[in-house]
């Protein structure tokens, strides 16, 4: 495994603090590690989702969009209208609708995200699936 950069030890590091975000003392180290890092506790707190949702691979989904090769990738909009869920938006390895999207990581899994309607600000949620369905499953509690 490669070193963690600088910023995926910083995430990594605050995603093990118990109540991160919760707490006046997560408050200060969320501000104090992005400050750091020239990030925001925003986004701070939305990778040590990601990281939380499935470590450094996660984090990986939530930075870096990449153009997935033909297969699983394409075989997902009909999985998922095959199992009543709205049309998803297809852009690079993310499946978007108004409120929720998929992200196929580099290792094969799908990776849930939510947003407010007509806001794009996607959070990472659920566990990821190596099954587009399922991983909407999760993340709607269905």
């Amino acid at each position: 495994m490669a070193a963690l950069t600088p910023w995926q030890d910083a995430v990594r590091l605050a995603a093990a603090h118990p109540g991160s975000g919760l707490t006046a003392s997560s408050r200060a180290l969320y501000r104090d590690l992005a400050y750091a890092l020239d990030r925001t506790p925003t986004d701070l707190a939305r990778a040590v989702a990601a990281w939380r949702q499935g470590g450094a691979a996660g984090l990986s989904v939530l930075e870096e969009p990449w153009d997935p090769p033909a297969g699983p990738f394409d075989r997902a909009r009909p999985a998922l209208l095959a199992a009543d869920f709205p049309a998803f938006r297809p852009w690079r390895n993310h499946l978007s609708g108004d409120t929720l999207q998929l992200r196929l990581g580099r290792d094969g899994l799908w990776y849930g995200y939510e947003s407010d309607a007509g806001r794009e600000d996607w959070w990472p949620r659920g566990a990821p699936d190596p099954d587009p369905v399922g991983a909407l499953t999760d993340l709607l509690g269905r």
